[in-house]
């Protein structure tokens, strides 16, 4: 039995208490400063240890950390982490600035020390399929992609306003928070992004100093390219992933993977990979399938969730792209 401290118990924090706990191979403890949340979280999952800071916990007693506070905070506590030489799962995104991230993924990567970040999309079956048949070559050599996520956001998250997400700093808006999780599927499938495009604006959320639409386009090593949409205003819940290669095409529609090689207009294949699954069971499940990604890694399996420099390069992307539409021109990306 593992023992893992979960910094914040937020919305994402939950999130990864009930996935350990469905593992049955954790013995969880929190760290959350509000008192009433972290006595309702307590008393909900049965969590006999809790802390309002992290220098209260002993954190040299733990063998894994997961950082679930707002992303302005993830540098410091990476870095108490990496001190205590604990291996850690940080949510994403990594930071909102690049202040202090190179010298903690510095220190990591010093100390020999396990740590990945918490983009669950690459846990999903239908992503590691797509990912195990473009690495296999099925579409060709991989050459463009368009990725749109869009939904009307207020509908599930009522209580934006007044969350992170309606402040930059503290990693909200539609490029840091919903953008990263498809740039950190492009670092997956096309490798190292070098430019960067963008237009963004705040065109329907009031109440917010963060943008709900964005249009990004990347450019990668290999020469390959992408486009990345997002609003988060639109009745229609959107999610769409294809990727066009020089002998077919693969698109992931929700949760339903497709292929084709031929301009029948027709799908030569399909397979849902939710078909009978609850969406919000599916979902949490993740976290669950993460999680033991994460207590295997520990026992010395392999292990590929995102990594630190994946998500260095998914905020360069983030920072290039408000760059880029505040100065009007294409961002390079600096190795």
């Amino acid at each position: 039995m593992r023992r893992v401290l979960i910094v914040g118990s937020g919305g994402i924090g939950r999130r990864h208490i009930k996935g350990f706990l469905k593992t049955g191979r954790a013995a969880l403890a929190i760290i959350e400063p509000d008192a009433g949340r972290r006595q309702g979280v307590s008393d909900e999952f049965g969590i006999t240890e809790s802390y309002d800071r992290l220098n209260d916990a002993d954190l040299s007693s733990f063998d894994l950390a997961v950082i679930c506070s707002p992303a302005h905070t993830h540098v410091a506590i990476m870095r108490v982490c990496a001190e205590a030489d604990l291996p850690f799962l940080v949510e994403k995104p990594l930071s909102v600035t690049m202040e202090g991230v190179d010298e903690v993924c510095a220190l990591v990567e010093e100390k020999g020390l396990f740590a990945r970040v918490g983009y669950i999309r690459r846990v999903a079956n239908e992503f590691r399929t797509l990912h195990d048949q473009i690495a296999g070559g099925k579409i060709g050599v991989l050459k463009l992609a368009y990725l749109n996520t869009s939904q009307e956001f207020p509908k599930y998250r009522p209580d934006f306003q007044r969350t992170y997400y309606a402040r930059p700093e503290m990693g909200g808006g539609a490029i840091l928070d919903a953008a990263s999780h498809l740039f950190d599927l492009l670092i997956w499938l096309m490798g190292r992004p070098t430019d960067v495009t963008c237009m963004y604006d705040r065109m329907v959320l009031e109440g917010t100093d963060t943008e709900d639409t964005c249009l990004v386009t990347i450019r990668f090593e290999s020469g390959a390219m992408a486009n990345v949409t997002i609003n988060q205003f639109q009745k229609r819940n959107a999610a769409t992933f294809e990727f066009i290669g020089t002998d077919g095409n693969l698109l992931i529609d929700h949760s339903v993977l497709r292929f084709t090689d031929d301009d029948s207009g027709k799908w030569s294949e399909e397979h849902d990979f939710m078909a009978g699954l609850v969406p919000v069971e599916a979902h949490q499940e993740r976290f669950a399938m993460q999680a033991n990604a994460l207590l295997d890694a520990l026992e010395g399996k392999p292990c590929d969730l995102a990594t630190l420099e994946d998500a260095r390069l998914n905020l360069l992307i983030a920072l290039a792209a408000k760059e880029s539409w505040l100065e009007k021109r294409i961002v390079a990306i600096a190795r």
